[in-house]
């Protein structure tokens, strides 16, 4: 523990930008210090855009390792860099200057009650996280309300201790634009997920032509899923406008029509993202500057072979999942395409080109995303190493 403290004193007196590691958990928090207190640092974090997401306190005994020095600390540095020439933004976020000669958590509770914030929390020996609005405060616990974006109706209120959290995220992106949704009338609505190659293909006209919000389901039991609206149809494969986690353009997907198990039409979940998307659109932040949400497909074509075909001419670098299970979906950038097979060089996890690549079949290709922040980051990485 005094070691933490001691290297945690470093990075805030070098203003270190730094991950905080814990022992039992895979979730990383990349950040500055922004203050150490009795019980705990409260991290400035970003996302993976490199843009400035809310902050997190972290008690002192679950920190495992604190990293000031690795490539994917110099990746990070690089996005936060990149997001400030390139004029990314993100919600305002309004900054509480706590006292950090006190313990921080009862400050930080205070003022997402005062602010009626949603914040997000995890509980010492729980691997699940809790979101939700503090109700009452009392000198050793506190009510709080959860609030549930897949499911309005699973919203129990609970009293928790101070000693029993050890987490707490707060004034986050997605964080934000919740405690703005759950202020407007929203309701619990049935979830209706249709099924069957005739009951899907009908729907799935019937949302292009509305453009209708949907979720697609995965059929390869991965329990993957895409949100978003439909940008074309042809026979065998539909093409995606994705909405990511905080109702942004994120991208395109393209998938053939055998990896959907379902299309949802309706639930909970799509009336949140409908929500974040409508305050997005306020704040003017349906899409990143650096990112083209108005592309258009000719259905005529066979998109999965067009789609290759103009990555690898440009080295564009596309997300491909196969239908082979040996194979295991990669980030990278085709090669030629010929007599339907393509060599796939895919980037590895140290940001590292494999030049051999693998071997591929067309036609066991079933989804690639492309057009989206992370491939986009990576590409400009990569070749401003000289790396692609």
């Amino acid at each position: 523990m005094s070691s933490i403290k001691t290297e945690l004193q470093l990075a805030e007196q070098q203003a270190h930008l730094i991950n905080l590691y814990q022992a039992d958990s895979e979730v990383v928090y990349t950040g500055y210090i922004d203050s150490l207190a009795p019980d705990g640092v409260i991290l400035n974090t970003y996302d993976d855009a490199g843009l400035q997401d809310g902050a997190v306190f972290m008690r002192y005994r679950i920190i495992d390792e604190v990293e000031t020095m690795s490539e994917d600390l110099d990746n990070m540095a690089f996005r936060i860099e990149n997001a400030d020439v390139e004029g990314l933004s993100t919600l305002p976020q309004l900054t509480t200057p706590f006292n950090a000669h006190h313990a921080e958590l009862p400050q930080i509770l205070a003022d997402a009650l005062t602010t009626n914030q949603i914040i997000l929390l995890v509980q010492t020996d729980s691997d699940n996280y809790l979101e939700g609005q503090v109700q009452t405060l009392a000198e050793q616990q506190f009510n709080f309300q959860t609030f549930d974006k897949f499911n309005y109706q699973k919203q129990p209120a609970q009293t928790i201790a101070y000693d029993q959290v050890e987490i707490i995220e707060f004034r986050g992106n997605e964080l934000l634009l919740e405690s703005a949704f759950v202020k407007t009338d929203y309701h619990h609505v049935n979830t209706l997920k249709v099924t069957g190659d005739l009951a899907v293909n009908n729907t799935l006209v019937h949302a292009q032509a509305d453009h209708q919000l949907i979720a697609i389901q995965s059929a390869d039991g991965s329990d993957m899923f895409f949100v978003g609206f439909i940008n074309t149809l042809n026979a065998d494969s539909v093409l995606i406008n994705l909405v990511d986690m905080t109702g942004q353009f994120g991208g395109y997907t393209l998938c053939r029509r055998s990896l959907i198990e379902s299309v949802t039409v309706q639930s909970d979940y799509l009336q949140t993202m409908l929500g974040f998307i409508e305050l997005n659109q306020q704040y003017e932040l349906n899409v990143q500057p650096v990112l083209n949400d108005e592309r258009l497909f000719d259905a005529t074509t066979d998109l999965f072979e067009t789609l290759l075909r103009q990555a690898g001419n440009f080295n564009n670098l596309l997300h491909l999942t196969t239908s082979n299970p040996g194979l295991p979906d990669m980030t990278g950038y085709p090669g030629t395409l010929t007599n339907g097979h393509f060599i796939f060089y895919n980037i590895d996890e140290d940001n590292q080109v494999n030049r051999i690549g693998t071997l591929i079949e067309l036609d066991q290709v079933v989804e690639l995303s492309f057009g989206y922040m992370d491939a986009y980051l990576l590409e400009k990485r990569l070749k401003n190493t000289g790396n692609l």
